[in-house]
């Protein structure tokens, strides 16, 4: 066995398919089918199931891959340390973050990256919360940024903290009657004295959807009429054309500034907020340029908390 064996192989898994894992890989398609022949024949088992489509591993396959991504793990790993004994001027970042979040957060950040590390390439890969865990699994990405906590994630994942994230529910005008705000507030609204109200909700997938189902379990709430949409922006400013109301970040608000109609209203107490973290395998080496690049995420937005933009 060697790395482009376990690098062939564990793709055709990740692809579900020999045709779509040489396209992939930039290699024809009888090559790969042969490879993948060669290394069943060395091993003395079959790895995948041919009959079945998309291609599913065998028990033995199963256990080739996992150790495969491993090794493979280990020896990025060790060729990233001794790239960066040489001070890590060169490389590439793959880094996964929300669509709408990487316009919000990356542009002061990627610029004064460049300034330190001009060589170095971040390539960026959008797509929603579950999607990168998928990408950072099968080590697509380097890490990812996302508002979830660690109890969320699964076993041999780490998080860093980079700012905490209030959280609103947002209205048009006229919604929410004084009727419903809590006792004594104008600011916090009785999220219970809303739930015949029409939801706007993130698709399935995403960070938002997980935590408004959770809010909305928490106060017993089963919404009758719900609108799915993909993106934050679209739901706030659907919610301020009056039809629905919908929870979202702080930064979809931000993007949009004073947006004449926008009511924000707090639903608990205390302001509800989430961690939004950087995202990586706790067996990852950070080189030089990744380490810096977490920590001046941490240093743009304490110093946007701080100036209160």
């Amino acid at each position: 066995m060697d790395f482009r064996e376990m690098t062939y192989i564990t793709t055709v898994a990740d692809c579900g398919s020999i045709t779509a894992a040489a396209k992939k890989l930039y290699i024809s398609q009888p090559s790969l089918s042969y490879i993948v022949s060669k290394v069943e024949q060395d091993v003395g088992v079959k790895l995948f199931e041919r009959k079945n489509y998309p291609l599913t591993l065998t028990y033995a396959g199963e256990k080739y891959v996992e150790t495969a991504r491993k090794i493979l793990a280990l020896n990025d790993n060790l060729r990233r340390e001794l790239l960066d004994i040489g001070l890590g001027e060169k490389g590439q970042i793959n880094l996964g973050i929300p669509t709408e979040r990487a316009g919000y957060m990356l542009p002061e950040v990627l610029m004064r990256f460049k300034e330190k590390f001009p060589g170095v390439e971040v390539r960026l890969f959008e797509a929603n919360s579950d999607t990168l865990l998928e990408q950072l699994t099968r080590d697509e990405i380097n890490f990812y940024i996302i508002p979830r906590s660690r109890s969320e994630l699964p076993e041999g994942i780490k998080t860093e903290l980079i700012y905490k994230e209030k959280l609103y529910l947002v209205t048009g005008p006229d919604v929410v009657k004084p009727e419903m705000m809590k006792e004594g507030s104008d600011t916090v609204v009785n999220l219970g004295s809303l739930k015949q109200m029409p939801f706007i909700l993130l698709k399935k997938g995403h960070a938002i959807r997980k935590k408004t189902d959770s809010v909305l379990r928490r106060h017993k709430i089963s919404p009758q009429q719900i609108m799915e949409v993909s993106s934050c922006i679209s739901a706030v400013q659907l919610a301020r054309g009056g039809l629905g109301v919908t929870i979202v970040p702080e930064r979809a608000i931000d993007v949009l500034g004073n947006v004449e109609g926008l009511c924000c209203y707090s639903y608990a107490e205390e302001p509800d907020s989430w961690n939004v973290n950087v995202v990586y395998k706790e067996d990852a080496y950070l080189d030089r340029s990744e380490r810096y690049l977490i920590d001046l995420m941490k240093e743009v937005f304490e110093e946007r908390q701080q100036s209160g933009g």
